[in-house]
């Protein structure tokens, strides 16, 4: 009989939890960071409410809402552990008649794991639309055309105003990565199937101690490299995915922002801007004694504070 491979899964709910809130944090620091080199470098939005914080607000409900599901599929996990627990206790054979080809009382389960899952998917390739039209806004002058991810993609490879941006870079490799991985799975949701994910159940007669999971389908994992890797010698549950596929979306939004702001400044009209506007905001750089923008303080900090939030995550 062949080993059963171990499991990956959410352990510490705190401390993922306390991670997702981290970086959720840290997100909204770049994003006000992005916003300070928009006013420095291209045009003063200070004290206005501009268009593209109102994008930014979008966003930040997407993420709060796939972290608000994360939260609901670990209650749902509760709750259907304290369901078997009073079926083994009072019922057992709900639970261990065999019914054939599947056992309606898990079936159930599954199909509630899988759609708060599926509801994770949705609101975080939402985000990547709403990004998109942040980016075209920024780099094609105001330009609002673009509104969906796919768009963006394809602008920044052909000959557009996304010609030789670093941003056009950081967009190709992240849809190749991660991005269309995602786009690929949710069109799969919408238009080809339903996949639900499996579960597992252990019970010890004797102490009534139960060990639940359930697991992410191999059509998942295998579009993603980091998952396909993992499976090789793991099982993952579906609660891990989740935390991986938020904890990812952020890096990678971070990481396009971070190459927004390049560009911004490859094209910078600091100082010269600043002398346009009633007011502005420097930083007095403590080194050199040289005010600067107050967004290059932000992004030194922002820097620290991930290398802090990624220490020690594999």
């Amino acid at each position: 009989m062949s080993k059963e491979l171990p499991i990956l899964d959410v352990e510490d709910l705190s401390r993922c939890f306390e991670r997702i809130t981290t970086k959720i944090d840290i997100l909204h620091e770049a994003f006000r960071a992005m916003t300070m080199d928009y006013s420095h470098h291209i045009e003063n939005t200070l004290g206005k409410n501009h268009h593209i914080i109102r994008l930014r607000e979008n966003i930040d409900f997407r993420l709060v809402s796939s972290k608000f599901h994360l939260e609901l599929l670990f209650r749902q996990y509760y709750i259907i552990e304290r369901e078997i627990k009073e079926y083994a206790k009072k019922k057992p054979e709900v639970i261990f008649k065999q019914i054939f080809p599947s056992h309606p009382l898990f079936d159930n389960y599954e199909k509630q794991i899988t759609s708060i899952f599926d509801s994770i998917v949705f609101h975080l390739s939402s985000i990547f639309d709403y990004l998109s039209a942040i980016i075209n806004y920024i780099i094609n002058n105001k330009d609002e055309s673009i509104t969906k991810w796919s768009q963006l993609n394809n602008s920044c490879r052909q000959k557009t105003e996304f010609n030789n941006k670093e941003v056009s870079k950081c967009v190709i490799e992240k849809h190749n990565s991660f991005v269309n991985k995602l786009y690929e799975h949710r069109t799969r949701l919408i238009h080809e199937k339903s996949d639900i994910h499996p579960s597992a159940l252990k019970i010890e007669l004797n102490s009534g101690k139960i060990d639940l999971r359930f697991f992410a389908r191999k059509e998942l994992t295998k579009k993603f490299s980091y998952l396909r890797k993992k499976t090789k010698d793991n099982r993952l549950t579906i609660s891990f995915v989740s935390e991986w596929l938020i904890e990812t979306t952020i890096d990678s939004i971070i990481d396009i922002l971070r190459s927004i702001s390049s560009d911004m400044k490859s094209v910078s009209r600091f100082p010269e801007n600043i002398g346009m506007t009633e007011w502005t905001m420097l930083y007095r750089n403590p080194e050199t004694g040289i005010g600067e923008p107050v967004s290059d303080h932000m992004w030194r900090e922002i820097e620290k504070k991930i290398t802090a939030a990624n220490n020690g995550y594999n």
